[in-house]
């Protein structure tokens, strides 16, 4: 493979200065899996109010039966197929974060998404997490590994993430690169993007072929796309590598047509993969270590659309878990009489969410957002 090539798969930095662990643990590291749910995840098909009239009055054919709900109160419920994620919630460990959104919300799915992840409208800031380890200033093989969906949390002058789509075949190509380390002409910027991208890809390959030498990669084959993900994320945690964010994601959420089989399937293999996962790193170990956060670019209209399936809309849910989750329900009640043009108002902004993460997850000296009251973890 040449060079060019297999370097449009993965993002490049500069290389990084010497200081402290990001995590400030000399035994395990911590680590954020963020699950991108792409297309806008239908928020009220997800956690569902079975108890409000109004959400089947404007539901009638997408509808989850009242009989079918897995109840967790008096008011809401989830979706039939979120039985492990109900185990969780059971058990302290599940946070269920409703009517996220922001101000002036945008429906187009790139601008959504890109404002998600800089965490702001405007076009020329940095990624959230890349300004939040730039801040700090520590220590880490790199920021990021995404395995698939967006970039833009991790995207900055001096990106520091690798994009790929498996471990064994990124070690195997970076072997393939030429060794060149020096730049001939420091005027020329493709030669030097060039070369910090050779440099970075090699290094990041060698630590993970030395930490994960002794590793017997578990099959990829007969799994779901998200399992696929999963299973390298979980392994890759079992080696205690020093990468804070693991970012994977699963498409079909954009369910504008025939929404409840499509629906139900994702949820399904959301589920199961978040149970294997889950049961993993508890069997290693590891899981006070690991918080999981499902996030999506908006949610849905409230009232179905006459294709059997519901347009884009505004304000979802979000779920957080792991082993130091405050578990429960945030963000107040679904007020489906109290709208916006058909869509659910927000009453939490998702910033409030990564304010939470910085301060109680990262636990940063220098924050890039002002403190929230919220306290899922």
């Amino acid at each position: 493979m040449k060079r060019r090539d297999f370097i449009k798969t993965v993002a490049y930095s500069s290389m990084l200065s010497p200081g402290l662990s990001w995590s400030k643990q000399k035994s395990k590291n911590k680590y954020l899996i963020l699950i991108e749910l792409k297309g806008g995840n239908d928020g009220l098909n997800t956690v569902v109010p079975y108890n409000d009239k109004l959400y089947y009055s404007k539901r009638p054919g997408i509808n989850i039966p009242t009989d079918k709900v897995i109840k967790l109160d008096r008011q809401i419920g989830l979706h039939p197929s979120l039985t492990s994620l109900a185990d969780l919630y059971k058990q302290g460990e599940l946070s269920i974060i409703q009517n996220v959104g922001y101000p002036k919300p945008n429906k187009s799915h790139f601008t959504s998404i890109d404002i998600w992840e800089r965490a702001s409208r405007n076009k020329r800031s940095n990624g959230w997490l890349y300004e939040l380890f730039d801040k700090n200033n520590t220590a880490r093989l790199i920021d990021s590994i995404v395995f698939s969906g967006s970039t833009g949390l991790f995207r900055g002058p001096k990106s520091n993430f690798i994009k790929i789509k498996t471990i064994s075949s990124f070690i195997k190509e970076a072997k393939l690169l030429e060794n060149e380390t020096t730049i001939s002409n420091p005027n020329n910027k493709n030669q030097q993007y060039l070369i910090n991208s050779n440099n970075l890809i090699k290094k990041v390959a060698n630590e993970l072929l030395n930490k994960t030498s002794n590793t017997k990669w578990g099959s990829l084959a007969n799994k779901t796309p998200l399992d696929r993900q999963l299973s390298q994320v979980s392994e890759l945690i079992n080696t205690n590598i020093d990468i804070p964010v693991l970012k994977v994601a699963i498409g079909g959420f954009d369910t504008h047509a025939d929404q409840p089989e499509s629906h139900y399937e994702l949820l399904k293999e959301l589920n199961n993969s978040v149970a294997s996962i889950s049961n993993y790193l508890k069997a290693k170990n590891l899981w006070n270590n690991t918080l999981i956060m499902t996030y999506s670019e908006f949610g849905r209209r409230i009232s179905e659309n006459g294709n059997n399936g519901t347009d884009h809309g505004e304000a979802s849910c979000m779920f957080c878990t792991g082993g130091m989750v405050n578990g429960g329900i945030y963000g107040g009640k679904l007020d489906l009489s109290n709208t916006h043009k058909d869509n659910l108002i927000y009453k939490i902004d998702y910033r409030d969410i990564y304010a939470t993460l910085e301060r109680n997850w990262f636990n940063v000296e220098n924050t890039t957002l002002p403190n929230s009251s919220l306290k899922f973890i």
